[in-house]
């Protein structure tokens, strides 16, 4: 099914629980997340699709072979009415932070948005992203 979302608006809702993108097609609007105690995360054009982080940051590569790194993964899912009644994930990999940095969370808002701008435009998230210190989504 086709879907314009060339004239969508940006992000309208920013942070929420209870989804305006869900409610709009009828759906449950609560947004349940893996792990509940972190802050919430979430983006959506009330319309068109919204997009959660699904769970807390985590070191990267998770296996404690690799060693420490500057690295941490998060999880975000996402749901686009391109592909009605499918919730997607979409992993980002931080580079040049760490799981207990301070402004971890501001780099996940700032990911957020440039995922956002990216389901605005396609519609559609690639499953691995890599973001690195003062630069796009690669």
């Amino acid at each position: 099914m086709p879907v314009d979302c060339s004239a969508a608006a940006p992000a309208a809702y920013r942070n929420f629980n209870l989804c305006p993108h869900c409610a709009s097609l009828g759906q449950q609007m609560l947004l349940g997340r893996l792990s509940e105690g972190l802050p919430m995360i979430s983006r959506s054009d009330g319309q068109h699709f919204h997009l959660l982080l699904a769970d807390r940051p985590l070191p990267y590569p998770l296996e404690k072979s690799a060693g420490p790194t500057k690295k941490v993964s998060v999880c975000f899912w996402y749901s686009h009415v391109r592909r009605p009644k499918c919730t997607l994930s979409c992993i980002v990999i931080l580079s040049g932070t760490r799981t207990n940095h301070p402004s971890l969370y501001r780099k996940i808002e700032s990911v957020a948005d440039l995922l956002t701008d990216e389901l605005l435009r396609e519609g559609n998230l690639a499953d691995v992203y890599e973001y690195f210190e003062d630069a796009a989504i690669a």
